[in-house]
C-alpha cells in the first residue's frame, strides 16, 4: 500500500501590489516638488530684482526748495525784534520705490549769523514716491533779543531804510531710516512798502526774475543729508 503524504495547509495568498496607486503617488509628488522649486525660484528672482531696483532707487533723496517767505507785524526796537512768519517749502522726491516721512521738523530763521526764530517739532512732513508736495508752516510767532548791537543796527537799517532784508531759513529734519536732512536757503531776499510801518510792517519773498517759480524754489536752497553717527562716551 502506497504511504499517504498529509495534506499541506494552505497558505493565504499575498495580495498584489497596486502599480497604478504608487504611480499616483510618484506624480503627485513630482508635482509638489515642482511647485516648491518653481516658487523658491519665482521669490530668488523676485529678490535680485528688488535689490537691483534699490540699488538704481540709492540715494533718490527728496529734494526741498523755498516757495514762499513772508513776514507780518514785523517790529524792530533796538535790539528786540517781533514778527509773525509764514513759510511754504516744495519737497520733490524722484524716489520710485518708497515714500518719505521726517518728523518732528525744526524750522530756523537767521539775519547774518544771528537766529531770530527757532520753531521746533513742527508737523511730519510726508513726501509720497515720485511726487512733489507743498508744505506750509503758518504763524510762527518771532520774538527775540539781539545781543549785537552792530547786528541790530545792520538790520534796522535794511528794513528802515532800504526797505530789504535778506534772511536765511534752515530746514531740519530726520527720517524713518535715520538720516538727517538739512535744507538751507540762503540770503532770501525779503521786501516791504515803502509807506511800512512798526505796527504793520508786511514783507514777502522777492522773486530773482518772472521766470518758473516753480523752479526757482529750488534754486534757493541746497539739500543735503548725512547719517546720525551717535556720540561715544570716552571710557577712561
Amino acid at each position: 500500500m502506497a504511504p499517504v503524504n498529509p495534506q499541506q495547509p494552505l497558505l493565504p495568498s499575498r495580495p498584489r501590489p497596486d502599480s497604478t496607486c504608487d504611480c499616483d503617488s510618484f506624480k503627485v509628488s513630482l508635482i509638489i516638488m515642482g511647485v516648491l522649486i518653481a516658487t523658491i525660484v519665482v521669490a530668488v528672482v523676485a529678490l535680485c530684482v528688488w535689490e537691483i531696483l534699490e540699488m538704481i532707487n540709492c540715494g533718490n533723496n527728496p529734494r526741498f526748495g523755498l516757495n514762499s517767505l513772508s513776514v507780518s507785524n514785523l517790529n524792530i526796537s533796538g535790539p528786540e525784534v517781533t514778527g509773525i512768519w509764514d513759510v511754504e517749502f516744495l519737497a520733490k522726491s524722484p524716489d520710485f520705490l518708497h515714500a518719505n516721512n521726517y518728523f518732528h521738523p525744526a524750522l530756523s530763521v537767521y539775519y547774518k549769523n544771528q537766529q531770530l526764530l527757532l520753531e521746533e517739532y513742527l508737523p511730519r512732513i510726508h513726501v509720497p514716491k515720485k511726487t512733489t508736495i507743498s508744505y506750509r508752516v503758518n504763524a510762527l510767532a518771532m520774538a527775540t533779543s539781539i545781543q549785537d548791537k552792530a547786528v541790530a543796527d545792520a538790520i534796522a537799517k535794511d528794513w528802515s531804510q532800504q526797505k530789504l532784508v535778506s534772511f536765511t531759513v534752515k530746514l531740519r529734519s530726520t527720517n524713518e531710516i535715520g538720516l538727517i536732512v538739512k535744507v538751507v536757503c540762503a540770503r532770501i531776499k525779503v521786501g516791504f512798502s515803502s509807506n511800512s510801518t512798526s505796527s504793520s510792517s508786511q514783507g514777502t519773498l522777492l522773486p530773482e526774475s518772472s521766470a518758473n517759480t516753480y523752479r526757482q524754489a529750488f534754486t534757493r536752497c541746497s539739500t543735503g543729508y548725512h547719517v546720525k553717527i551717535p556720540h561715544l562716551r570716552d571710557s577712561h
